[in-house]
């Protein structure tokens, strides 16, 4: 069942943060996807000092970073193969799924249980901490 919690956690990260963060990864020669020119995704995200207490919190260990710099597309219409929680932490986000959608502010977090079909359309400028065991 997905589950939305408003308000999890304001103690969000800085675009500061995000940025270096994602530089930090670039600098590294970590993997980074990128599906267009807006949209990219790194694999580091843990090493966010706001990211590792939710981690610790939610007894998770793997974080990725979502970030957009304008409104574009992502990933589309698809699946994970785990169960995911994602940490609104800039920006909003609307999540499509097949018979609801909702919208994510700074602080909110979803929970996505594997195999659930959604879509995510970022509403300007945004980042997001997607978390997995």
């Amino acid at each position: 069942m997905i589950k939305l919690t408003k308000n999890f956690n304001k103690k969000i990260p800085s675009w500061e943060s995000i940025l270096n963060n994602f530089n930090d990864s670039f600098l590294n020669n970590e993997l980074i996807k990128n599906n267009n020119n807006n949209f990219f995704v790194s694999h580091n995200a843990k090493n966010i000092l706001e990211v590792k207490k939710v981690l610790k919190k939610l007894k998770l260990k793997e974080a990725h970073l979502y970030l957009n710099i304008c409104t574009s597309n992502t990933f589309g219409r698809h699946k994970d193969s785990m169960d995911v929680y994602f940490w609104q932490v800039q920006g909003r986000t609307k999540w499509q799924f097949d018979n609801i959608n909702y919208t994510l502010n700074p602080g909110d977090l979803i929970y996505v249980p594997k195999e659930t079909y959604h879509n995510v359309i970022p509403l300007g400028p945004r980042a997001g901490i997607s978390m997995s065991l």
